[in-house]
């Protein structure tokens, strides 16, 4: 088999496969923006992809090898992919990298989806929000 000679990152043909499907909602998750919107997915699909092919034995690492798996892969995952997702703007997205970094553990999924939807109540101004560090009057 070929090595990856363009230099793509494996998991760029799962998303060419599966993009055609995405549902981009037309506003921000957390602040309802239209301006700069990006897909997030809650589950890391590079960490995944990487270790649902270790996991099978899979070689990806050519081109060829990853267009062979990438079918099975999708639908192996496909809550992930498509249900596990957020549209956000470009700030928020940046933000919650800048919390979870750049490529989250898989396990951080519930807490990237409570962290959103915190925000998102922050945003609309509910006050049973409670700042990190705030008084909330309980023990």
């Amino acid at each position: 088999m070929a090595i990856n000679t363009n230099k793509r990152v494996a998991i760029k043909h799962v998303r060419d496969r599966a993009k055609s499907a995405y549902v981009k909602q037309d506003h921000c998750f957390i602040c309802g923006s239209e301006d700069d919107l990006e897909l997030h997915h809650t589950t890391s699909l590079t960490l995944l992809f990487d270790k649902w092919a270790k996991d099978n034995n899979y070689d990806i690492s050519t081109d060829e090898g990853v267009i062979a798996v990438r079918d099975e892969f999708i639908e192996a995952h496909y809550s992930q992919i498509y249900y596990e997702v957020f549209t956000l703007c470009n700030k928020h997205h940046v933000l919650l990298h800048s919390v979870y970094g750049k490529a989250p553990s898989l396990s951080s999924s519930s807490k990237q989806n409570a962290w959103i939807e915190k925000q998102k109540a922050k945003f609309l101004g509910d006050p049973t929000v409670v700042e990190k560090g705030s008084f909330s009057g309980f023990y």
